[in-house]
């Protein structure tokens, strides 16, 4: 069930600690079941197998990655239509059970194929949440960060702009999730960003307040405008939602222009610039 990958779920901000202990025996086995139920999902997407999905994922599910946020009828109406999936494999299972109808795991999954005439990103973080109902574990949401961004060789034109929006796509999720590491590998080691107010912050700033808390945001993007000069490129888009600096709210309503690279084959943002929009 996705774009770039399958199945439902989301990025829950866990502590090391937490993933760190050892299951009681009864985890274990809802753990054995519920890496099962991952597995059986993603083959179901790689078989285009909607009637899966109908009967394994609570009502209110959603799915969260490069197709943008979908819910349970959309999931089962394109449950990997557009995909031609050849291979793929799950690994590094982390399970912390949240109580007795609530479990979460993160994995790692690796795929090889295409979807959307796109290749698809060959390894990505997931994180996956199941509910119990009635006695049966349904997954309730999923979420999926790229490994190592949009491959960008060769590219020109509309594939370029194509790859540039899902590594800005793949970025607005981590900044909302608060996901310093996600971000940090699509930021460059000397990224910096402009303010409307002028004041600039560096990568290593910007990641710290991410993993305090002291910066929170809900935004998103739109009217994406690129242009590309070889291995760079520049791009414009408006950012809109809220963000939370310090305990200090307010709404963001801008426009940014970010410089980004061709960097070993996938794009990063060396720059960002922010320019408050007519009426702020």
């Amino acid at each position: 069930m996705k774009k770039t990958f399958m199945f439902l779920m989301i990025a829950i901000g866990i502590s090391s600690v937490a993933f760190g202990q050892t299951p009681t025996s009864k985890d274990s086995k809802v753990e054995a079941q519920i890496i099962a139920l991952e597995k059986a999902g993603w083959e179901a997407w790689k078989n285009k197998n909607a009637a899966w999905f109908q009967t394994n994922l609570a009502d209110e599910a959603l799915q969260v990655g490069g197709a943008g946020v979908l819910n349970k009828s959309q999931i089962v109406k394109t449950a990997g239509t557009d995909c031609e999936v050849k291979s793929f494999s799950l690994d590094d299972f982390k399970f912390l059970m949240l109580d007795k109808n609530s479990a979460l795991i993160a994995f790692t999954g690796k795929q090889d194929g295409v979807c959307g005439g796109n290749t698809i990103p060959a390894k990505v973080y997931s994180t996956s949440v199941y509910v119990k109902r009635g006695g049966k574990w349904l997954n309730a949401l999923y979420t999926e960060t790229a490994d190592q961004g949009t491959p960008v060789a060769n590219q020109s034109g509309s594939s370029a702009e194509q790859a540039i929006r899902q590594t800005m796509t793949e970025l607005f999720g981590a900044l909302n999730r608060g996901d310093a590491d996600a971000a940090g590998r699509i930021y460059t080691d000397d990224y910096q960003i402009v303010a409307e107010n002028g004041k600039t912050t560096t990568k290593a700033q910007r990641l710290d307040a991410m993993r305090s808390g002291a910066l929170r945001s809900s935004v998103a993007f739109d009217n994406l405008r690129v242009r590309q000069y070889g291995s760079t490129a520049i791009a414009t888009y408006r950012v809109t939602g809220r963000s939370n600096a310090l305990g200090t709210e307010q709404e963001i309503n801008s426009l940014a222009t970010v410089t980004l690279i061709n960097n070993g084959g996938r794009w990063q943002v060396v720059s960002s610039h922010l320019t408050k929009a007519d009426g702020n």
